[in-house]
């Protein structure tokens, strides 16, 4: 019974992650901005790339990925039409490097590192480390 009740989870899994990726791949092919490459990634547009890093804020922390699979963090400097100029944040100082729109793979903000997830785990194994010391201590001093 339970490896029949598996067995339907598993199809229902496998045949909605089908059905969302057959979507998704209609969704682009229909879009203007977006297109699948020869390595089944998205390739976007300069028009893309041009709205999205006129949004970001100038001396931001960016994480960037190159049509060449080349990856950076940088501080983003300038952003214009043909491009963006980064300062690459390396131990040795390095000049700017231009990156044009059409070598843009991928660009994000680099966040801080706060992360509640991690904060909130980070105070359940403080709050449970005391309790258990204060277990211990309480059945050390029972006797």
């Amino acid at each position: 019974m339970q490896r029949i009740i598996s067995s339907i989870i598993a199809g229902v899994l496998i045949a909605s992650s089908v059905s969302i990726n057959a979507q998704g791949l209609t969704g682009a092919a229909q879009g203007s901005s977006s297109a699948v490459d020869s390595s089944g990634r998205f390739a976007r547009s300069n028009q893309y790339w041009i709205a999205y890093a006129g949004k970001l804020p100038i001396g931001s922390t960016v994480r960037v990925r190159t049509t060449d699979g080349k990856r950076m963090t940088a501080v983003l400097a300038i952003v214009d039409d043909s491009g963006i100029t980064l300062e690459p944040k390396t131990r040795i100082p390095e000049r700017p490097l231009h990156v044009p729109y059409e070598k843009l793979d991928q660009l994000s903000v680099k966040e801080n590192g706060n992360n509640v997830g991690k904060a909130v785990g980070i105070g359940m194994a403080v709050g449970v480390g005391a309790f258990l010391g204060l277990l211990a201590i309480l059945a050390s001093a029972w006797d």
